[in-house]
């Protein structure tokens, strides 16, 4: 998964939820753009879980993107 591809998904209008899978078989939803942040560089995003918590992910291990609402993947 590249960097300009979640920034698509992301930044889409209107905006879709979408879910990333990791290569450890998680997965996360992303139900509004403000829970996902692309971190400068390129080569890592964070997310923010629903509880509060914070995970900074790796983008060499997100597998895939599928965005919903067309049944897609990326």
């Amino acid at each position: 998964m590249t960097f300009d591809q979640i920034r698509v998904a992301r930044e889409q209008a209107p905006f879709r939820p979408f879910t990333l899978f990791l290569s450890d078989q998680r997965r996360f939803r992303i139900k509004h753009p403000d829970f996902l942040w692309l971190v400068p560089g390129g080569r890592t995003v964070a997310l923010a879980h629903d509880d509060g918590p914070v995970e900074i992910l790796d983008l060499i291990h997100v597998t895939s993107l599928k965005s919903e609402g067309n049944g897609s993947a990326t």
